[in-house]
Parts: C-alpha cells; structure tokens; sequence
C-alpha cells in the first residue's frame, strides 16, 4: 500500500487510532526529518494495521495539530470494516498532518530547489519547514539575494497537482526565477521523487494487516483482548511507551470512559498549577488507593477485578490528589515539581487522604503533614526508586486504611525514620539544606517556583561571588559551592553581570531585598568571603528550621532508638 493510500484511508475514516494508542508527541523537526528521509528514498519502518467490525472506541486522526487538542472517542457502533493502529501511529499521524493538515497553524512547504549533494550525510539534504504562507512568501521574495537558491512552495498544493499541472508548473518557475541548468534538473527531479516517494513505492514504508480480508464473523478474527496483548508485546519489546501509557491504554480498554476520565482530570488539575501532576502520577495513586501497590505493573491489569478495584476508588482518589494539590500550594507554599524533589513524595499523602473519612487533614496533624512535605522534599527519599519507595512508607510507616478510618493520624516521626533510613539525614542542618539547594533558595526569597510569563524574569540560580574569581583565589570547589554562596536572581540580570564584583552588581538592588536574601552588603568583599558564607549558612538554617518548622530537636529520638 502506497503512502497516498494510506493518507487517502485516514482521510476517508477507513484507518483510525484505537482508544490505547498514545498522543502524538512528534515535533515538527522529527516531521521534516521522515520527509526528508523519504525523499532519499530511505525506508522509514511499518505501519501495523488491525481490520476489525468490533464496536470498540476509536478515534479519527488528528489533521491539524495543536498541542492542547482534546480527543473525541466515538465507538464502531455500526460494525463497519475499519483498519486501527497498532504500531506506526506517529509516521501515518506525521504524515497526514504533513499532506493534509497543519502542524501549530502552519503548514508543511517544500524547498523545490533543495536537495544538493552533501558529504554530511547525517544533515537534511531537501527542505522541508513548516511555515505560515506570510513566512514563506517572505522567504522566496528574498530567495535571489542568496548564492543558494531556495524557493518554497506548499506540499499538500504540490502533490495533488496533475501530471500536466507539475510540468506546467516546471516551466513556469523556470522562467519566473531565472533558473540555471542545475536548478532546473533538481526542480525536476525533486517533482518526480514526490510522485514516486508517495504513490510509487510502496517499500519506504510497508505495512502488514492483521486479519486482513476474513469475513466479520471468521472463529479465525483476532479479538480486541488479543490485539491489546499484541500491542502490549509490540511496547514492552522496544519500550516506545511509557508504563503509564501502558496502563492507560489497557485500562481504556476495559473500562473506556477513562479515555476521557484522565485527560479530563490532567488538564483541570494542572490548570493555573506548576506542579505538572503527569499520567505517570495519577496512575501511581490509583493503583495504591486500589490496594495494588504503587509499582505500575500493567500485568496487574489481565485481571478484570482489578480494574473494577480502580474503577471504583477513581473518584475517591482524584478528589485526594486535589486536596494534596492545594495543600502543597496553599500551606508549602510550593508550586514547582522541581522544588519538591520529585512529584512521587506526595504519593503517601494521597493514599492517606483516600482513606480519611472527610479527605482533608485534620488541623492536629496539618503542621505535620507540612513538615512531612518540607522533610521530603529536602532529602529526596522519593526522587529514586519510584515504584517501591512510596509503597515502603505506606506499608510501614503510615497507620493502615483501619487505623486511619478508626482516628488515627499521620505522624511526621515515621516520616523522619524513613528519610534516615532512606537518605541518611538526622538533623536540620546545612547538609539537609543544601540537598535541595532550589527549594532552599526559593523559601528564603519567598518565590513559589510558579509560572514567569517574562523571559527575562526567569528565577536562575547563580554565585553571589564569582566562581572563577573564587577559583583565580584558591578557593576550593566545595567552599565555592556551598549554599551560602547561591542566591535566586532574574535572568536579564545573571546574563548582564558577568563576573562582576557583587559589591557593583548589586549596587542597584535594595537593602530591604538583599536581607530578604539574608545577604549582607557589608560583606561583599573577596577578603571577607568565608565569613559572608559561614554566616551566611547559618543565618540560613535557622531561617529555613523557622519557615518550614523542622528543628534539631525533632530528630532527637533517632538517637534514644539506637540505644
């Protein structure tokens, strides 16, 4: 089957997406690079077809694609023959927005004058860019002021153009344009390899059907539970999918309002939010308000029941993200997965907010439950081992769904043996600290990690004293690295200070701000540096011991266990 086949198929509804197929995640380079590929006349891989009447849930192929699309899912209801993806879904979604659609309101243009002889054959021989019809009329205007030619005309136009059409065309760009004879033979040849590349070569990109031409009723038809392993199989082999892609594809399956159930959840929860809550997350904690555990084990999901024990704690469960969710804000004050070490410490907070009988956190234990938060964040006891980590902390140091119905609270010492045990953190120190030198940073200056529309307001972080200054001094790397030595500044003004003196490029910046930051002006002296940062650092402890309520004397009973 030609590639025009295939495209005209889409087109027509023949060829459609099942409801386990991912997004489409290519970006616009990876498009030019398969066109530029098929150009050379390169095999791009397979497409595997599946030819059903089943009524399961599909959905049409996205022609003009922009990155907050919402799929619509519709169901065969009427039995028809379709044809639904099993592998290859992003070259035929790529190509289809290539010769049909539009990618980010721009369309796919085809430099019919490219394609010249390149000893780097790594990099793209003929142009293909997508661009708005403004951008590429502006682009042939200035073409004849280049030793190159280029002229750029719109694919989806070119490749519907008759036989006479195209000559037509060939020789009226020759003479509009003046063109050489070299020119001339690749405008032709680059007209021609579109004609064969996309309707004459069926090898670039070969496609196998699986059922293919059996009658509706065949005992030989595979069903839809044989196709979800063959896609299983097809992902786990080559892992082109993430496990909650897996996850949620079989689950769409058996339970198919989660195709629209998840998304849904996705957008609303990380609408106006910098957290970035993923599928990956969302899945996590539906498996352990489940009782699955949190390991994303998708052969857990052969099992019909166990799919009817998420299906049943979904709604539970999401309302205990959202609370999560706005304490995390409200009362942490945070509003960044990078602040908080990794999105997966909140993964026990959820599974204890599940089983809670109101879901929120009873005003005992909420300083707590913040200090818990704060404790995690810091020693990143959950950025490793995501699948076991979390489900350790609940098996053994969270009170059981009994207990916790029955009254009793979350305890931040568990918290504390666990993060020793896991990290090796016993105090509230400057090593604690310094882990998470961000959230450090951010807490002290007051910032919440939320979303900065201005470029140049970017938080970075960077050296109050120069590194290389310190370095040209004798200073060693980890006394110039040290916390104290680290303050949050907006983009424009780390671009612009270079390795300037602090004392002048802090010149401008108010007292009341620099204090905030705890940084003394009055120190701002390379003589003076290790007292800045000795004193610094310990003006840092304990402002973070008071911002965030964890003490030394929390830790005091670690000691009294090991006796």
């Amino acid at each position: 089957m030609s590639i025009f086949q295939l495209i005209n198929e889409i087109d027509n509804g023949e060829i459609v997406l099942p409801a386990i197929q991912r997004d489409f995640v290519w970006d616009t380079d990876r498009i030019e690079g398969l066109m530029d590929s098929l150009f050379r006349g390169y095999p791009v891989g397979i497409v595997l077809l599946w030819e059903t009447y089943e009524p399961i849930q599909i959905r049409n192929f996205i022609k003009d694609y922009r990155g907050d699309t919402v799929h619509l899912f519709d169901y065969n209801q009427q039995s028809r023959r379709i044809k639904l993806v099993l592998d290859g879904q992003q070259r035929l979604s790529s190509l289809y927005i290539a010769l049909k659609g539009s990618f980010g309101g721009k369309s796919l243009y085809f430099d019919v004058l490219s394609g010249r002889d390149n000893d780097n054959h790594a990099e793209k021989k003929f142009g293909f860019r997508f661009f708005t019809k403004e951008e590429a009329d502006n682009l042939n205007a200035t073409a004849g002021e280049s030793k190159l030619r280029s002229h750029w005309l719109r694919f989806s136009e070119l490749v519907i153009l008759s036989p006479m059409d195209l000559i037509q065309l060939r020789r009226k760009l020759t003479k509009s344009l003046n063109l050489s004879d070299d020119c001339q033979s690749r405008l032709e040849m680059n007209l021609s390899t579109a004609l064969h590349a996309l309707s004459g070569n069926s090898e670039l990109l070969k496609t196998q059907t699986i059922d293919a031409g059996l009658p509706a009723k065949d005992d030989k038809r595979k069903t839809a539970f044989d196709i979800l392993e063959i896609f299983v199989r097809i992902n786990t082999r080559g892992m082109a999918l993430e496990r909650s892609d897996l996850i949620a594809s079989m689950l769409r399956l058996y339970w198919p309002a989660a195709s629209n159930l998840l998304p849904t959840f996705l957008k609303e929860i990380n609408e106006g939010s910098g957290l970035a809550i993923n599928t990956d997350f969302v899945i996590r904690c539906m498996f352990s308000t489940a009782g699955l555990g949190t390991r994303l084990d998708f052969d857990l999901l052969r099992r019909r029941s166990n799919v009817d024990l998420l299906k049943a704690s979904s709604d539970r469960c999401f309302k205990a993200i959202r609370a999560v969710v706005d304490f995390v804000r409200a009362d942490c004050g945070i509003d960044s997965v990078r602040l908080l070490g990794g999105i997966n410490s909140l993964v026990p907070f959820v599974h204890y907010l599940y089983n809670t009988d109101t879901i929120t956190f009873h005003k005992s234990e909420r300083a707590d439950v913040r200090k818990a938060i704060f404790l995690f964040a810091f020693s990143r006891a959950f950025s490793q081992y995501s699948d076991s980590r979390p489900q350790a902390f609940i098996r053994d140091h969270l009170p059981t769904p009994d207990r916790i119905k029955a009254g009793d609270r979350f305890s931040f010492t568990e918290a504390i043996r666990f993060v020793s045990w896991k990290s090796g953190f016993e105090d509230a120190d400057i090593r604690m600290f310094a882990n998470n030198r961000d959230l450090a940073l951010s807490l002290i200056q007051r910032r919440t990690g939320g979303k900065i529309f201005s470029d140049g307001n970017q938080p970075e972080i960077d050296h109050i004293f120069p590194k290389s200054e310190l370095y040209d001094k004798g200073l060693d790397t980890q006394e110039i690295n040290s916390l104290g030595n680290f303050w949050i500044l907006p983009r424009k003004m780390n671009r612009n200070k270079s390795a300037a003196h602090p004392m002048e490029y802090l010149k401008d910046v108010a007292d009341t701000t620099l204090a905030a930051a705890l940084i003394d002006r009055t120190q701002l002296d390379y003589k003076l540096f290790k007292r800045f940062n000795r004193e610094r650092q310990k003006n840092m402890v304990a402002e973070l011991q008071k911002l965030t309520g964890i003490v030394t004397s929390d830790f005091e009973f670690l000691q009294e266990d090991d006796e």
